[in-house]
């Protein structure tokens, strides 16, 4: 069926459907009708063989009475719900537009094969790379248009001043100055020349110029030029060969004592790879991604990245070869505790599971804060404040507190 739209369609005077709600009942059920005797017949005009229906006609199709028809007909053209085309057959705006839609939609995706193929076919050519996407081709196309037209300049113009500028640009005229000459007005050697080094394009007196072609000079190896980058120093510390078994290893270890979920892997590889690789141990990393995990555990909080113990391993390396830090089997003896030392801190220990699963659920500090006495009691915990000194102080004996 060949779509044609007709002559008094009016693209932007479409009723909304939303505006049936004001009309009558009866005047809705004749639009309905007559919507789904065209959407049956799969048309949006009600004609055939090239011949309009006449109100009987459109009548029978509608399954509705010719008088109910002819009588609100005439209120669904004024609204625009309903009209007639030049040679009076009856339509629906909702539906021409409807198949308008439908024909912009498929010639925007013949446009897009035709596009593909047309990349395709130049990518075999060689003129694009094989991994590249038609996007290279579009944006070669964006480049050449550059940008919108000036104001007041037509397409045409616009194109024919680009194609003007890109060959002034590439022929563009450099000047160079001659050093040492005599200045034939006053013949001082010292002096400078009085001409203005300037393009001529600008409309000032030139001195010597040189026309360089720059398409030509872009094939110069850059070796020729003189570089400003700094030399590069042999002071960069070399890399050590670390063993993918150890890294692995390693991998591991940081996954289960930081609780980093699985998604987190390939990360932590990298990471601890790079570390290792720089001449930190292995037992030094992971004890530094340990000590920080509780420290985070104290405010309630897991580390859920593992890009968050970059900065802790690297102080924690500092202060190690500093001699501040040490590893925990290079740490002295623990002090035997006393009875009620070992009660306070199980005490915190308990509590601290506690605090880390109400903060868990408000995520919000002050809240567990002030629900913490309430927390303290319902799980037998001392009515003290939520630090280890306070443990320490509660469970002390009265005679030493003394």
């Amino acid at each position: 069926m060949t779509f044609q739209v007709p002559a008094t369609f009016d693209r932007d005077d479409i009723p909304a459907m939303a505006f049936l709600k004001v009309l009558p009942a009866e005047l809705r059920g004749v639009f309905h009708s007559l919507m789904d005797a065209l959407k049956s017949a799969r048309d949006v005009v009600f004609r055939v063989g090239g011949r309009a229906l006449d109100d009987v006609q459109v009548a029978q199709m509608a399954c509705e009475n010719v008088e109910v028809l002819r009588r609100n007909l005439p209120e669904l053209e004024v609204t625009r719900f309903i009209l007639r085309d030049e040679d009076g057959a009856l339509y629906s705006p909702h539906l021409v537009e409807r198949q308008i839609r439908r024909a912009e939609r498929a010639a925007v995706r013949a446009e897009q094969q035709r596009r593909l193929e047309e990349f395709q076919a130049r990518q075999e050519a060689g003129e694009f790379a094989p991994g590249a996407s038609v996007k290279a081709m579009t944006s070669r196309t964006n480049a050449f248009r550059g940008g919108r037209p000036r104001k007041g300049e037509t397409a045409e113009q616009a194109r024919e001043r680009r194609e003007r500028e890109a060959n002034q640009q590439r022929e563009m005229r450099l000047l160079t100055p001659v050093t040492g000459g005599k200045n034939s007005e006053t013949g001082n050697q010292n002096q400078f020349s009085k001409e203005v080094l300037v393009s001529e394009g600008l409309g000032f007196e030139t001195g010597f110029e040189v026309s360089v072609d720059l398409e030509s000079e872009k094939d110069i190896s850059p070796s020729s030029s003189k570089s400003t980058k700094p030399a590069e120093t042999q002071t960069d510390k070399p890399v050590l060969e670390i063993s993918e078994s150890l890294i692995s290893q390693t991998v591991a270890r940081v996954l289960k004592i930081g609780r980093l979920p699985d998604g987190q892997a390939g990360f932590a590889k990298s990471i601890c790879g790079r570390f290792l690789r720089q001449g930190l141990p292995a037992d030094v990393l992971v004890e530094a991604v340990k000590q920080h995990t509780e420290k985070m555990a104290l405010n309630g909080d897991t580390a859920n990245k593992m890009g968050a113990f970059c900065k802790p391993i690297e102080r924690f390396w500092a202060d190690h070869q500093a001699g501040v830090s040490v590893l925990p089997e290079q740490r002295p003896e623990p002090v035997v505790r006393e009875a009620w030392e070992e009660q306070a801190h199980a005490a915190f220990a308990k509590a601290q599971e506690v605090w880390n699963e109400a903060f868990r659920e408000k995520r919000d500090f002050s809240a567990v804060q002030r629900a913490w006495p309430d927390l303290a009691k319902a799980h037998d915990l001392p009515p003290c404040s939520y630090d280890r000194s306070a443990y320490l102080d509660w469970h002390r004996p009265q005679e030493q507190a003394a």
